[in-house]
């Protein structure tokens, strides 16, 4: 082969361009299997890394209940891997053996582990402004940031990501829906709202004025106060007879009487032409007129008031909540057409117990002196008997005389049964009297006809069911028959169930998904999660709560405490108990007035609305085989309300709020 045919077809061949190809690209090869490699290798360290986070933080939620910091940092570092972790307030060593070690074994060191950190380990951002740098307790979260460094890599001039970074949360929740909740509910003794009616005693209880009651907050009692401070009423008294009816209802939108969740006292009843009928007001306002002239057969009675000065025993004059029969002040002008009063006698009545003589003041020109007044007996009429017997220099004529001016004034006697929740009740003036001004001058000539004045009511209601604040808080009661609690059927849109049905219920809790009820206060509603429940099951004012104990004595995961742990075992406050305590139960909350006193619900369902979920640590129940527990009756637990974490990660809502009433769960959110 010639020369120049050699060439042509060495030129021609495709082996020495393979060659040039191959030492072109093989380090192109190269460095892509190598970042392949790489970005594997992270993706594997990032994905395990977030799993210890997420880990961390479960683990860490199951030791929410009770809440110790301590617990929470050694369960967190223990399952994610890390040996210790650095929290708020500096270092904690985490329980042992470690859990979910990152992969690559000699890396594990370059773990690490904050608890409750705006920022990851030594870097200055980015910055997670909504975690709160407090302790797990105080910041109710437990928000775990993983960061991993000085991970291999083959191309390290090539890599761009100094640290690898994981983050997980857990949050502590109120909890708005639940399962396997007791059939058990509890009447809440607060209103959500309120307001108050000047009627017209003399004129069928015409409704004069109505006012909205807004909730001022707790006195020192702990009882709610609820007033019009802010908006007045402006009452003109041109009647000698107003009422006061006091309306507290359930329902944030709905104070009018008669309808459900709507408690009037006194009475029950508003037709369409806004007329309270059967009315027992549970304040009243008396008008009195200068006008005219008394005489000893026909006197007249002005200016009458009720006080409690020391040492009366009734609470107030015009509303007293005293446990017994109680005393109080009255004190009148008595007009009987003379300024004498030798052979004249003033004689208070309430209702029909005639009380002692009043002592005539000839400085303030008064008939001042006490009077009973019987506990619990609701509107008592003030009346005023008034004799005039001859003597010398007496105005009295030849025969005696006696003359009875009714209805003077009233005294309400509060209890449970008339007057619920309510524990107090006055009337003040703007620019007037602070407290009881319940007696004008009605529109007369003589002052001008100006007879209008700018009343505040103020009521003092029992305070909303309360966790207990400590180990020595009161026993708590709850009876399960009447208008305070009540025994429910479950699911509610179940026709009926036989007792077993409900004995099984009572031993594993009802069945399905409740939540609470936010928009549905008629209780329309048939679909799960159920917002509403059935009561008055059984056709029975009172019900048996016999398979109570199965629930406590011997349900499967949990533990039967005897005795049981409210002991003093965290000095003075309230009890730690375990999360494992069979005794832990949580009912359902109805809104305040769901229920007659019978127990009977007063929508036309038979339903209630499902207002808030409770945690309850029962001390005794029927049943009970614990003898040093406390007995109970057939259908009532006793124990206390505490605040418990579930950590069943079941529906949350707004944040875990410690000092109210409800349970919290502990959700993942991160």
């Amino acid at each position: 082969m010639t020369s120049p045919s050699r060439i042509v077809m060495v030129a021609g061949g495709e082996r020495g361009a393979v060659v040039v190809m191959f030492a072109l690209f093989a380090p192109v090869a190269i460095l892509l299997a190598a970042f392949a490699i790489d970005s594997g290798n992270w993706f594997l360290h990032k994905r395990h890394l977030q799993m210890q986070a997420d880990a961390g933080a479960l683990a860490a939620a199951q030791e929410f209940q009770p809440c110790i910091d301590a617990n929470i940092y050694a369960a967190a570092g223990q399952y994610g891997g890390a040996a210790s972790v650095t929290t708020p307030s500096g270092s904690a060593t985490s329980s042992t053996p470690l859990y979910n070690a990152q992969i690559g074994g000699g890396v594990s060191s370059a773990t690490h582990e904050l608890i409750n950190s705006k920022t990851y380990y030594n870097q200055a951002s980015p910055m997670d402004s909504s975690a709160e740098e407090k302790a797990p307790c105080a910041a109710l979260m437990v928000d775990v940031k993983m960061t991993e460094t000085g991970l291999p890599w083959y191309w390290r001039a090539f890599s761009s990501v100094p640290y690898i970074n994981a983050h997980a949360r857990v949050e502590i929740l109120q909890q708005n829906t639940a399962t396997k909740v007791e059939p058990l509910s509890v009447a809440e003794p607060a209103p959500v709202a309120a307001a108050a009616y000047f009627v017209d005693e003399d004129n069928k209880n015409a409704v004069l004025k109505t006012t909205a009651l807004e909730d001022l907050g707790p006195n020192s009692e702990g009882q709610e106060v609820w007033g019009n401070p802010s908006v007045p009423v402006e009452l003109a008294v041109n009647h000698p007879h107003i009422g006061v009816v006091i309306a507290l209802s359930g329902n944030r939108s709905d104070t009018t009487c008669g309808d459900p969740n709507v408690e009037c006292f006194g009475r029950k009843v508003a037709n369409e032409k806004a007329t309270l009928v059967s009315a027992e007001p549970a304040l009243h306002v008396a008008g009195y007129a200068l006008a005219g002239t008394g005489t000893m057969t026909a006197p007249l009675v002005r200016q009458v008031t009720l006080s409690t000065p020391s040492p009366n025993t009734c609470t107030d004059g015009y509303f007293s909540s005293s446990a017994s029969t109680c005393s109080l002040t009255v004190s009148a002008k008595v007009d009987y057409g003379s300024a004498i009063t030798k052979g004249v006698t003033v004689t208070p009545v309430v209702g029909t117990t005639v009380g002692s003589a009043l002592t005539f003041n000839t400085t303030s020109g008064l008939w001042t002196g006490t009077a009973s007044l019987p506990a619990g007996s609701g509107s008592k009429e003030i009346s005023l008997l008034i004799k005039c017997k001859q003597e010398t220099t007496s105005p009295c004529p030849a025969k005696a005389t006696e003359a009875t001016v009714k209805n003077v004034h009233r005294a309400y006697g509060a209890s449970a049964g008339r007057s619920g929740s309510i524990k107090g009740a006055w009337l003040s003036e703007v620019g007037g009297l602070p407290k009881d001004a319940n007696t004008y001058e009605v529109c007369e000539p003589q002052n001008g006809n100006k007879c209008t004045h700018k009343i505040v009511v103020t009521v003092d209601v029992d305070g909303s069911l309360a966790n207990a604040a400590g180990f020595s808080d009161a026993l708590r009661q709850l009876k399960f028959e009447g208008n305070q609690g009540v025994i429910v059927g479950c699911p509610p849109t179940t026709a009926g169930e036989a007792a077993s049905e409900y004995r099984e219920h009572l031993e594993n809790g009802c069945p399905g998904t409740y939540t609470l009820n936010t928009a549905d206060p008629n209780c329309t509603g048939t679909t799960e999660p159920f917002d509403c429940l059935k009561v008055g099951i059984h056709g029975k004012k009172t019900g048996s709560l016999s398979g109570i104990e199965k629930r406590i004595e011997s349900n499967p995961g949990t533990h039967f405490y005897c005795a049981n742990n409210w002991q003093n075992n965290n000095g003075g406050g309230v009890p730690v108990i375990p999360k494992d305590d069979s005794r832990i139960v949580e009912v359902f909350v109805m809104p305040y007035g769901s229920v007659n006193e019978e127990g009977q619900a007063l929508l036309a369902s038979g339903q209630v609305p499902i207002q808030d979920f409770a945690v309850f640590y029962v001390t005794g129940f029927p049943g009970d085989s614990c003898k040093s527990d406390p007995k109970t009756g057939n259908a009532e637990i006793v124990g206390h309300f505490i605040k418990y974490i579930n950590t069943l990660n079941t529906g949350g809502g707004q944040k875990c709020v410690l000092n109210s009433l409800g349970t919290c769960v502990a959700v993942l959110t991160r």
